[in-house]
């Protein structure tokens, strides 16, 4: 490799992801990207090394004599551009104590995690430090912490990868709602059997591999979501039915345009994590923000036991 390109840092990252993730069906889960074409990528990165990185088959993924000292050297050369990126924000009077958060959508009316609180916090205490903040799924989340694009992620449906640290948060209530529009919307709880559940057009949500169907059965579902908002959109239509945070679905009941089905029979928690490196330089600075995040213990009201 005479040269690195933007495309070979991107392979490099990639290659650390898998090896970050002991293989590659974990690592399709961080970076959001099918089996094969993370094998395209690695055989391409190999390719321009020259080298073979890894053994992968029957006997499991584990690194070649070769792998060891590119790994190794991509952590060093990853962690270089950090510090260089730093430097410039110094060097060229930019804001250095920048800190970029991910979030799942709508969490504005999540009491139990109190955002808004931990912000204000935050900044009154680290005047000097500039927040990005955008929303993104539970897998582009934790794909950009990998990636080193983002320094702090909060979200449920996380799954746990190596060399990164979770604190968990906070427990968000889920209820089965349906809309006005919606057939069930008048009927009584009662009369609701398990066959009526399996004939129903259901909304889920694509980021959670389809778990809403089997909570309920392993139903058929309709309609599929990438965000809170768009689950929303398609209950109030009236045509689905589908799982919302209880904080935002009582926005909606409030209004008379939304009611919970069987709050009682289905309903879940889910658990709310904060997740960062704390191998990357600037780990003060997120560790502050955890902590303010970690301020706030409390469930809201009617929580169930976590699963």
């Amino acid at each position: 490799m005479r040269h690195l390109s933007d495309v070979d840092l991107r392979l490099i990252r990639i290659f650390c992801t898998i090896v970050d993730c002991k293989g590659f069906h974990d690592a399709q889960i961080a970076l959001n990207m099918a089996q094969s074409t993370l094998s395209t990528h690695l055989a391409n990165l190999e390719a321009k090394l020259g080298s073979k990185l890894c053994q992968r088959g029957r006997g499991g993924f584990r690194l070649t004599a070769a792998g060891e000292d590119t790994y190794a050297a991509a952590q060093g050369l990853l962690n270089d551009l950090e510090r260089f990126e730093a430097t410039m924000d110094r060097v060229h009077g930019r804001q250095v104590a920048r800190l970029r958060i991910g979030l799942i959508d709508s969490l504005t009316t999540f009491d139990a995690l109190d955002l808004p609180g931990c912000v204000a916090r935050f900044a009154a205490a680290h005047p000097e430090a500039r927040l990005e903040v955008d929303t993104d799924t539970p897998a582009g989340l934790q794909k950009s912490l990998l990636s080193a694009t983002r320094d702090v992620v909060i979200g449920a449906s996380l799954q746990p990868l190596p060399g990164l640290d979770y604190a968990e948060l906070a427990t968000e209530l889920h209820h089965l709602y349906c809309g006005q529009a919606h057939p069930w919307f008048t009927r009584p709880d009662a009369d609701l059997s398990q066959e009526d559940f399996l004939k129903a057009a259901f909304s889920v949500r694509n980021y959670m591999h389809f778990d809403d169907t089997y909570r309920l059965g392993r139903v058929t579902a309709r309609a599929t979501v990438g965000s809170m908002e768009a689950q929303e959109i398609l209950v109030l239509s009236g045509a689905y039915l589908g799982f919302l945070p209880a904080h935002r679905g009582a926005l909606w009941q409030a209004q008379g345009r939304m009611r919970a089905v069987k709050p009682n029979d289905w309903s879940f928690n889910s658990r709310f994590f904060a997740a960062f490196d704390p191998r990357r330089e600037g780990a003060a600075l997120r560790q502050a923000f955890v902590a303010e995040l970690r301020a706030v213990e409390t469930d809201p009201p009617g929580a169930m036991p976590a699963p």
